[in-house]
């Protein structure tokens, strides 16, 4: 998916729900796209949320994913032994520290001379991840496996993590309907009572470092642990707080369901529930765990029992 770059800050734009304004989350800039932009934007996430049906034939999944990745495009680094690399990329995304390049398998950052502490910050930060038990051990899917890393020329880094085949960016779906919201939160829940058991507060946690896996409704935080680490310390400037990683999964929410953070989720129905809404705009519970349970509650008020739902699924099939 092309990207549209802040002319201000040379940051990576938002695009609000009707694809027809980009907005810069790093200085505010705003950007009205033109009218084949917006049609570029919407089919392409048509397209995202109607590509992956639930499909057991491994072979029709893959000859998809080879449509898909016939629009990828190429980058090369030079690294200081001369060698190349080349990367061959779905998507890229420029944050303030680094650009990030999603690969079939992996996920590439690369780093300017300024930034390349990140690297070290983002090692560090994953390292204090532990889990409860062997039985939990399996967690550790969900969050980052370092493959390796490169130094370039001119001071410049490149870290790169692995990924699966079937894992995009949460970002490139764009809004979707209660039902598949509901799922993402579950999984991000899930996420934040790891975090919570390490006492680690991820101040990125956001719509750009989610990968979702559509297949089996799983979702993995990857991205941006340069800005993670112990409650109650700081790193590049910010505090951290175990308790903004539950206000930030809600603003995820909300910006999936198409509403900006600062906004409130309105009702809409049988696709945005009264209790959706009302768990997105209240205040997080003390901890993660309560905040789960509590989240619990409201996902069975909203929609009943848990249902697996297929991403390419009509909301009037769902809701019948």
């Amino acid at each position: 998916m092309k990207n549209i770059l802040c002319k201000n800050c040379g940051g990576s734009m938002i695009l609000d729900a009707s694809a027809t304004t980009a907005v810069c989350k790093y200085c505010g800039s705003t950007y009205v796209l033109n009218h084949e932009d917006t049609d570029y934007y919407k089919q392409f996430y048509q397209r995202m949320r109607s590509f992956f049906t639930l499909s057991k034939d491994e072979q029709a999944r893959r000859l998809k994913a080879d449509e898909l990745w016939e629009t990828a495009e190429d980058k090369k680094f030079e690294c200081l032994d001369g060698k190349d690399i080349e990367v061959r990329y779905l998507y890229s995304h420029k944050d303030p520290a680094a650009d990030s390049y999603t690969a079939r398998r992996n996920i590439i950052y690369h780093f300017e001379e300024k930034n390349a502490d990140c690297v070290e910050k983002f090692r560090k930060a994953i390292s204090m991840l532990d889990y409860p038990s062997a039985d939990t051990k399996s967690l550790s899917d969900f969050f980052p496996h370092i493959n390796g890393g490169f130094e370039l020329e001119g001071g410049e880094r490149l870290l790169v993590i692995t990924k699966g085949e079937d894992e995009y960016p949460l970002r490139l779906f764009g809004t979707l309907s209660g039902r598949h919201v509901a799922w993402i939160i579950s999984r991000l829940e899930n996420l934040c009572c790891v975090l919570e058991y390490n006492g680690l507060a991820h101040a990125d946690l956001n719509i750009d470092s989610i990968y979702i896996n559509p297949y089996d409704h799983t979702a993995f935080l990857y991205g941006n642990w340069w800005n993670a680490g112990k409650h109650n310390t700081h790193t590049r400037g910010i505090f951290l707080d175990v308790a903004d990683n539950l206000v930030n999964l809600r603003k995820i929410a909300k910006e999936l369901l198409g509403f900006k953070a600062d906004e409130k989720v309105i009702p809409d129905g049988d696709n945005i529930p009264q209790a959706l809404a009302d768990f997105i705009n209240g205040n997080p519970k003390v901890n993660a765990y309560e905040d789960f349970a509590y989240w619990d509650e409201m996902l069975i008020k909203a929609f009943g029992e848990r249902k697996f739902i297929n991403m390419d699924t009509e909301d009037g099939e769902i809701y019948k």
